[in-house]
């Protein structure tokens, strides 16, 4: 997998009249949709922040406003966000028990929910919701040998998309008008090499074949049905590539003459693809970078470090996309930037970062 803090992501599709989603992250990362039609668009941000202690506490934001879903005493982390078409408001991530298991949780409206029962190492890292209200989760739980297991939930129950004798984790989920359910992640093989994979209703197909490490992180399927799927992959000298891939055939975004990864992904109306992730400068900076139509936006200049995490575009054409940024203190502060102007979230005092957003009029 790409070198990030904790990573994961998640896409989603609702059967609203949305468009684009995504989603990456510097700790986990998330989601993006795509908000249309008419009223208000909100802007739903999921990430987490740290108390005085340095405990992880998992926390939401609408249109900036934070609510903590967490009350500090144990590290936790939300991942992921989606919101239904009667308003109701879906995050998905982590929370950790007294022994330090990671349990895969899911907040509706902010009261939890676990997925697993603490007993093992779980996430939940990417969320959708169809429109009969089926809530989808992505991530993974851990097997008897120790090892990453791909896993679904749907409505609480889990599927098994791998056997558990391999690593392989699920970072983005999707579900299109007719009810199929696309994950993407990766799993490895018998050389322990990376495999950017997606699945159709539980059935795997390599976006790549194992010569170098690659990942797919995010995934979004367009209103002609295109499956778009955001990631990275690596070359001889070992440094990874954005990348992304329309039905299967890849695109690279950067050169490969140093690191850069592809962490979300949107498409809007015209069929324009936006990709969010990092590029890296000769400092060894990251730059919280966008695409649109493979054309390189830098958000940040390099002079200090920076992420960007999802991405998601409304019906007017505003570009949204949200991650981290350094402060003064050196401390990573959660940021978001419409049309490029970058707006703080947190004031650098401590750590907090966005992984996941999602736009929508509700």
């Amino acid at each position: 997998m790409a070198p990030r803090q904790i990573f994961s992501a998640t896409a989603l599709l609702l059967a609203l009249p949305f468009f684009g989603c995504g989603g990456g992250g510097s700790g986990r990362g998330t989601a993006t949709g795509g908000g249309s039609g008419s009223g208000t668009t909100n802007m739903y941000m999921a990430g987490d922040t740290t108390n005085a202690s340095g405990t992880y506490i998992a926390t939401s934001w609408k249109n900036g406003t934070a609510t903590n879903f967490t009350d500090g005493t144990s590290d936790a982390d939300a991942y992921a966000v989606a919101v239904d078409s009667s308003g109701n408001v879906y995050v998905a991530g982590d929370t950790s028990n007294a022994s330090g298991t990671y349990i895969a949780t899911v907040w509706k409206n902010g009261t939890a929910t676990n997925l697993t029962d603490g007993t093992t190492n779980a996430d939940g890292n990417a969320i959708a919701v169809d429109s009969s209200g089926n809530v989808y989760v992505a991530g993974y739980t851990t097997s008897a040998s120790g090892k990453y297991t791909a896993t679904v939930w749907k409505n609480g129950t889990a599927t098994n998309l791998t056997d558990g004798t391999s690593d392989a984790d699920a970072y983005g989920i999707a579900v299109d008008s007719s009810g199929n359910v696309y994950v993407v992640g990766d799993t490895t093989n018998t050389s322990g090499t990376y495999i950017a994979t997606v699945w159709k209703n539980g059935t795997a197909t390599n976006l790549t074949d194992g010569t170098n490490n690659a990942d797919a992180y995010a995934i979004v399927v367009d209103s002609s049905g295109n499956i778009n799927v955001a990631g990275d992959t690596s070359n001889a000298s070992g440094n990874y590539i954005a990348s992304y891939w329309k039905n299967g055939t890849a695109t690279n975004l950067t050169a490969g003459t140093s690191n850069a990864y592809a962490y979300a992904i949107a498409v809007d109306s015209s069929g324009k693809v936006y990709v969010a992730g990092d590029t890296t400068n000769a400092s060894g900076n990251s730059i919280a970078t966008y695409w649109k139509n493979g054309a390189a936006v830098n958000l940040t200049d390099g002079t200090s470090y920076a992420d960007a995490n999802a991405i998601a575009v409304d019906s007017s054409g505003n570009v949204y996309v949200a991650g981290d940024t350094t402060s003064a203190s050196n401390y990573s502060t959660a940021t978001y930037w419409k049309n490029d102007t970058a707006t703080n979230l947190t004031n650098g005092m401590s750590n907090a970062s966005v992984f996941g957003m999602t736009l929508s009029t509700k």
